[in-house]
């Protein structure tokens, strides 16, 4: 018997790659239909931490005293809640601030990794999708985890190469 998405996905680790849109979109879409509380961001417009901050702040509907740096997002990261413990995150364009703004790209991934173990504890489910247009996008291990491809794009051939 094949297992529901989001326990293949969390099977391979709390952060998953995508290239495909479409497949991006038909995953998202699964979520949605299982309930999931999501949050879909478009990295494109992360050219400067003040619009991170920005978006982050407006997309996740922090409070009005968030401190727009990195301690502040993991204190009200941590805050967060789901009325039924499932929380997707999808970053599109991840590749371009990947590319940009290595540091920045690699402590979010890593708050998602830990927040992701905070609601296991609790027997709750925060997933984070990243979607790169670069097929061979190389993620350092997040949280110490690796970050893969999703299962129908493991192969390089899946993603043209």
């Amino acid at each position: 018997m094949e297992k529901e998405l989001d326990y293949q996905i969390l099977a391979d680790g709390p952060v998953t790659k995508y290239y495909s849109i479409e497949l991006l979109d038909q995953h998202q879409n699964w979520f949605s239909e299982h309930g999931y509380q999501i949050y879909c961001f478009d990295a494109k417009t992360w050219y400067s931490r003040d619009n991170f901050y920005s978006d982050i702040h407006d997309g996740f509907e922090f409070p009005e005293y968030f401190g727009r740096n990195w301690d502040a997002f993991n204190d009200c990261i941590s805050d967060m809640v789901s009325e039924n413990g499932k929380v997707l995150v999808v970053i599109k364009n991840f590749d371009r601030w990947h590319q940009e703004d290595l540091s920045s790209a690699m402590l979010f991934l890593n708050y998602m990794v830990h927040q992701t173990y905070q609601f296991l504890l609790e027997g709750k489910r925060w997933i984070t999708l990243i979607q790169s247009n670069t097929p061979s996008l190389d993620v350092s291990d997040a949280g110490a985890m690796p970050v893969y491809w999703n299962r129908k794009e493991w192969m390089n051939k899946d993603r043209g190469l």
